[in-house]
């Protein structure tokens, strides 16, 4: 193997990279991808030992192939992007080149990749659902299954709808992804969306908890009531509600109008809907079943905020001590 072949294999480059220092070796890897970073620094990790003659074959083969180099640095981006518009309007010179690279938002949110997908999808959904299936669409492949991973799954069913409809991108929706990405970026950086909820991390770990959480819960209350509500609190969400019993759902049905449930129980699976409405009398459950199908699509907002509306009558009952929310429970739906 020769010295230019060798430069070019992951090995080389770690081996360069070694040689360069802290400082500029950083400054190399920033033009590398997030999945080319990952296996040079795994290369790098596993050298030991490096003799004299395996750093003068990467090194010789380096400058080989510099020497070979034109010096012509050929049809660049940069370069295109100057042409294109001394001789078209701007906006028009930028969408040519994005049609033609189709690559400027990729290399742009291709270092999201760093970001724990949770991370990410938590900013996301601040966003319209549009931006969100752009935004996801121009990810690493393989890390932007992992984000797709963190949204329910009607969620990411209306997203990748969304993305099939994707065509070239115009020059005003592309700085917004821009400004969408860095924001991202600077959320992350900044710590914001990394800090470390104690609460939060214990009902997560909760929920995924195969062992008995009505033990659990007990023990947390033993030792730390107060903590133990600060959990209760932070696991509450519209589907706890699917946990509890008839009897404290026939208590919630006293204060939660028809309406209410008409609007919290639209992009709910068939096991929710159908929990609630066998909660009801005959009369009742026909007239909700009725409503669902008469209102057709509704806006998301307004589906968020009659479930939020839903948890505020709950949380004001549980304060009262009508009912007593079970956290422990495994999901009752028939």
């Amino acid at each position: 193997m020769d010295g230019k072949q060798t430069y070019q294999s992951v090995d080389g480059v770690a081996m360069l990279v070694l040689t360069m220092g802290e400082d500029i070796g950083s400054e190399v890897l920033k033009g590398f991808t997030h999945e080319e970073i990952k296996q040079i620094t795994h290369a790098m990790s596993k050298m030991k030992d490096i003799k004299a003659k395996d750093a003068l074959v990467s090194l010789s083969g380096f400058f080989d192939d510099f020497r070979k180099h034109s010096g012509i640095l050929g049809g660049t981006r940069q370069y295109i992007t100057n042409v294109l518009e001394k001789t078209l309007n701007g906006n028009l010179a930028r969408d040519l080149v994005s049609e033609i690279y189709g690559d400027e938002i990729r290399s742009h949110a291709e270092k999201l990749a760093w970001i724990p997908p949770e991370l990410l999808v938590n900013d996301l959904k601040k966003e319209h659902i549009n931006l969100q299936a752009l935004l996801i669409a121009h990810l690493p492949l393989e890390y932007s299954g992992r984000v797709m991973d963190e949204y329910e799954e009607e969620e990411c069913h209306a997203l990748i709808l969304q993305i099939s409809k994707t065509q070239v991108l115009t020059s005003g929706l592309m700085e917004t992804l821009k400004d969408l990405i860095d924001r991202c970026k600077i959320n992350y950086h900044s710590g914001g969306s990394a800090s470390l909820q104690g609460s939060k991390v214990v009902a997560n770990l909760i929920n995924r908890y195969s062992g008995d959480k009505s033990n659990l819960f007990q023990f947390l209350h033993d030792q730390d009531a107060e903590a133990a509500e600060l959990v209760e609190e932070a696991m509450f969400d519209f589907f706890t509600l699917f946990n509890q019993d008839l009897e404290t759902i026939n208590l919630i049905n006293e204060r939660v109008s028809l309406e209410q449930w008409t609007y919290a129980l639209k992009g709910t699976n068939k096991d929710c809907r159908l929990y609630i409405i066998n909660s009801m009398p005959q009369r009742v459950s026909t007239e909700l079943k009725e409503n669902l199908v008469r209102i057709g699509a509704v806006p998301v907002s307004q589906v968020e905020q009659a479930r939020k509306d839903i948890i505020e009558i709950v949380k004001q009952m549980q304060s009262e001590e009508i009912i007593k929310l079970n956290f422990a429970n495994e999901p009752r739906l028939t």
